[in-house]
């Protein structure tokens, strides 16, 4: 009986011990950052799929964290490469406001300005911290990791995660475990000076590539037994650096390099493509990076088994992960804003049109966030879905722009030379929803004016408006045939206050009305007349409207925009007389890169051409009728039609063709036996960082061909704010 007992012992004693000698191991990915260079990361990632190799858990540092939070959601590597390559990075990148996304009330202004430079509320000059604050990237990502909104310890995710960043302001290293999983992998791929730091609770984080970019040790205090480290970053003799973003990167490696060796050191197989051919900026070569990263870890297939077979040896168990549910729609049963100073919570929620007790799909969340952002006052705006009881509470993470802007513009153009203007706006400081901007311009023309508005609601409401002035010019002259003999320089000052009524992306309606004294005095033609002075004082209304993609370069919308002015009264006006203009502009679409331009344009003083003499039409020009120079004809009554084809052959690059037919008299112009003058034109349009260049050329039989130059946001800051 005792020997029978002992006999039962001592094999329970060899189970336990061969089970021990066969205990199983835990297994972790380290990823590596690299910017563009990390889609190596998901080549190598397809490959590790394919042989049944699973990790148990993953760390992650900038882009290693974004595919590493991914891949530990369930995403298969495919998935992963479909979802980051269908991002246009260059888009994410631009972080300027969309025309046809802005509200109707915003359109009163055009696009406008080199450079701009906002002002705290203390005085001092708020410079920029990265050249990408990052608004477009935030709003991307939260659409991204919005299925994990209900996993606040990323132990839980499908495979146990942690992404690293550094406080900016300590240096502390922060190995992010827990919280928004979106928030943590943004704060991740903050790299210094091309990101703005991230901002939350009060800290900034940035990139932790600078302390620690192979984060091997931090996958083994996760309780990894074994690691894989993807290595991606560029050696330090790779590359010549020849510019700034690459000598940015360039000083980044360098720090990096100090934790490389203890981090390899730790690893147990080391996955290193050669990538030598592409720089931490090569986003348009996804696709290639992740190709090269695949095929190096098939030409170390043997090595890569020979792992495998090692772990299984030991025990180890691969587990493949399942990825987590993907809601259609989230309940929204709460709303909050963190980070607004000063515009109100409830207006930020009118602003993203969301309504508690409601369900909403990520699309939506994330739109609504660009809804607020289209506003103009924020230069952060994107969501986070808290978990709570049955549903979830929407918060609203926002960054407010200083109210203060100096905005410094310069353009040249072959019609007025080099014009340098500027102006300081003020957005929400002397009342609550009011815009004033003090705006100037020296050159070809010289002005000063400002422009207050005060709005009362945002997308259905009413406004009022003061628009004093003061500006010299020259006045041209015209003969019995409409062509310029002669010119005045002309001194006027007025104000033009008005009041309005705007109808969300419908139209604006606005009642004005002005009072301007000008006085001319000779310049350098003997004709001219002698010094005078004129009060013109009358009423007028304007109807516009406008749906373009683009003010500069449009090519899908349409804008229309009517002014009528009228001067009855004798007692405050020494010129009588009634003024009409309609212009009308419409593109459409053909196909992805070619779209159509129909316009026509209508200018009338009913046939007065005396009154006409004071404010004389000019309708030719690069942005009129381009078979005439801008100043060379003018008459009290036109019409012209513009069609147009327009080829977008790349981002940015535009060419427009098209033919255009003028009438100009001061007799009836709808008599249909008139004859149109008809030219053709070609326009070549490019869009830069600091502003648009168009090259214009014009072709009639009337007149000798006509070349236009202009650099520069050429608009008129004020055109609708005018009498």
């Amino acid at each position: 009986m005792f020997k029978s007992k002992l006999n039962c012992i001592l094999v329970i004693l060899l189970v336990s011990l061969a089970n021990k000698s066969v205990e199983a191991k835990s297994l972790g990915y380290a990823f590596s950052g690299g910017s563009a260079r990390g889609y190596a990361h998901i080549g190598m990632l397809k490959v590790l799929a394919e042989e049944g190799i699973y990790p148990d858990y993953i760390t992650g540092t900038s882009f290693g964290a974004l595919v590493g939070s991914l891949y530990a959601m369930g995403y298969e590597p495919t998935e992963i490469e479909s979802l980051t390559t269908s991002w246009d990075v260059q888009d994410l990148f631009d972080e300027h406001y969309k025309r046809k996304e802005l509200y109707i009330g915003q359109k009163r202004w055009p696009s406008y300005g080199n450079f701009e430079l906002r002002i705290k509320d203390n005085g001092k000059l708020d410079f920029p911290t990265g050249l990408i604050n990052g608004v477009k990237l935030n709003q991307a990502l939260a659409q991204v990791y919005m299925p994990a909104s209900n996993i606040r310890d990323f132990s839980r995710l499908p495979i146990s995660f942690a992404g690293l960043y550094l406080d900016f302001d300590t240096g502390e290293l922060i190995v992010s475990t827990k919280g928004s999983l979106m928030q943590t992998i943004r704060a991740a791929i903050s790299i210094p000076s091309i990101f703005t730091p991230f901002e939350l609770d009060g800290h900034r984080y940035v990139d932790a590539g600078l302390l620690q970019n192979i984060p091997v040790p931090q996958v083994r205090q996760l309780g990894a037994d074994k690691v894989i480290t993807f290595k991606v970053n560029a050696d330090l003799s790779e590359k010549n650096p020849d510019n700034l973003i690459d000598i940015l990167s360039h000083t980044i490696d360098i720090a990096m390099h100090q934790s490389y060796e203890s981090s390899l050191a730790l690893s147990d197989l080391i996955l290193e493509p050669d990538l030598s051919e592409f720089s931490s900026m090569s986003y348009d070569r996804a696709k290639e990076i992740i190709a090269a990263g695949e095929r190096y870890a098939r030409d170390h297939i043997d090595e890569i088994r020979a792992f495998r077979d090692s772990l299984l040896a030991e025990g180890y168990v691969f587990k493949k992960p399942q990825k987590i549910p993907i809601p259609e729609k989230y309940p929204i049963l709460a709303q909050d804003c963190i980070g607004n100073r000063y515009v109100s919570s409830a207006k930020i929620k009118e602003y993203s049109r969301l309504e508690t007790g409601k369900k909403y799909t990520a699309q939506e969340i994330v739109q609504a966030s660009k809804k607020i952002w289209n506003s103009q006052f924020f230069k952060i705006v994107y969501p986070v879905l808290e978990p709570i009881e049955h549903g979830y509470k929407l918060i609203f993470y926002v960054q407010e722009y200083e109210r203060r802007t100096i905005i410094a513009n310069m353009t040249y153009t072959t019609e007025e030379d080099l014009n340098i203007s500027g102006a300081l706006e003020l957005n929400n400081l002397m009342l609550k929803n009011s815009k004033l901007i003090a705006g100037f311009t020296l050159g070809g023309r010289s002005e000063l004016s400002l422009d207050y508005v005060k709005n009362f609601g945002e997308f259905w409401g009413s406004y009022f408006r003061i628009f004093p002035y003061v500006s010299e010019k020259r006045l041209y002259l015209y003969d019995e045939d409409f062509y310029k003999i002669s010119s005045v320089k002309s001194l006027e000052y007025g104000i033009t206050p008005g009041l309005g009524f705007f109808a969300h992306d419908v139209a604006i309606a606005e009642g004005f009305f002005y009072s301007y004294r000008t006085r001319l005095y000779r310049d350098v033609s003997a004709v001219a007349p002698i010094d005078s002075l004129y009060l013109i004082s009358g009423l007028g209304v304007k109807v516009y409207h406008e749906s373009l993609d683009d003010d500069i370069f449009p090519l899908s919308g349409i804008s229309i925009f009517s002014k009528f002015n009228f001067a009855p009264w004798k007692q405050i006006s020494d010129r009588l007389y009634n003024k009409a203009v309609v212009d009308i502009n419409a593109y459409a679409p053909i196909s992805k890169n070619i779209s159509v331009h129909g316009g026509y344009n209508y200018g009338t003083y009913f046939g007065a051409r005396e009154e006409s003499s004071l404010d004389p039409f000019y309708f030719t020009g690069s942005h009129g009728y381009r078979a005439y120079p801008r100043y060379a004809i003018s008459s009290p009554q036109y019409y012209y039609y513009t069609l147009a084809t327009i080829l977008n052959p790349k981002k940015n690059a535009f060419v427009e063709i098209g033919v255009q037919g003028l009438n100009f008299t001061n007799e009836n112009l709808w008599e249909f036996d008139q004859k149109l003058q008809w030219s053709f034109f070609t326009d070549i349009g490019y869009r830069t960082y600091l502003g648009p260049i168009h090259f214009s050329a014009a072709f009639s039989r009337e007149y000798s061909p006509c070349f236009y130059l202009n650099l520069g946001y050429d608009l008129d800051l004020f055109w609708f704010s005018r009498k």
